[in-house]
């Protein structure tokens, strides 16, 4: 009974705060609705133009790059053929993804010229995952 009197205890204690929340995520602002920090809004209603010249834009890029994927596959792989300790895998894979991210900038500054010419926002750089939580 004793440990059945502190279990409703408990609920009654936090039936408040769990309503608070509850109506705060419910609560319908008045103003426009802005993206979470790091989020980026939804696009507003691309024409089809838009939206097509921003495909090709995207398509030509993947197409100029593939070369330049598949090189960094096969260094990859040549690289941890090549590796015996573990030290030499992770500097493998920590100059993969290095490189990933350098293709990935160029893709996305290439997208963001279209974008601008568009008279879209352009895309930011999202922050890595982790980054900020070392102090």
């Amino acid at each position: 009974m004793v440990f059945m009197a502190f279990t409703n205890r408990w609920r009654r204690a936090l039936l408040i705060p769990c309503v608070a929340l509850t109506a705060a995520a419910l609560q319908h602002s008045g103003g426009i609705a802005e993206a979470a920090p790091g989020r980026r809004m939804p696009e507003p209603q691309l024409t089809q133009s838009q939206r097509q010249q921003l495909f090709q834009a995207r398509r030509n890029w993947r197409l100029r790059s593939y070369d330049q994927r598949l090189a960094l596959l096969k260094s990859g792989q040549s690289c941890l053929e090549r590796a015996q300790t573990p030290e030499a895998g992770k500097a493998c894979m920590k100059q993969q993804k290095q490189a990933r991210r350098r293709l990935m900038k160029q893709g996305r500054e290439v997208v963001n010229a279209e974008r601008r010419r568009l008279g879209l926002t352009p895309l930011r750089e999202f922050p890595r995952q982790g980054q900020g939580r070392r102090g």
